[in-house]
């Protein structure tokens, strides 16, 4: 429904500037608005997107002897 105002807006409001130029101006206001409510929706994503990288520096850090400590190297089930 906002999509469709703001482009009927569009149209109706080409002929004169300075109305045309406060339509789009609301128009921005108001997807700022949203955008800035949004962080919280990309949580997840972020957080699995840390943990990836956080698990692919581990596996090239224990590539190479002695470059992880031995506190922070995972246990096998063996042991």
């Amino acid at each position: 429904a906002q999509i469709q105002i703001f482009v009927m807006g569009l149209f109706e409001l080409n002929q004169d500037p300075a109305k045309f130029k406060l339509h789009l101006r609301d128009f921005l206001i108001q997807l700022k608005e949203f955008a800035g409510d949004n962080t919280d929706l990309y949580l997840d994503e972020r957080e699995a997107e840390l943990e990836r990288k956080k698990k692919e520096e581990m596996e090239s850090a224990l590539k190479i002897p002695g470059l992880v400590k031995p506190a922070d190297l995972p246990m096998d089930e063996e042991e």
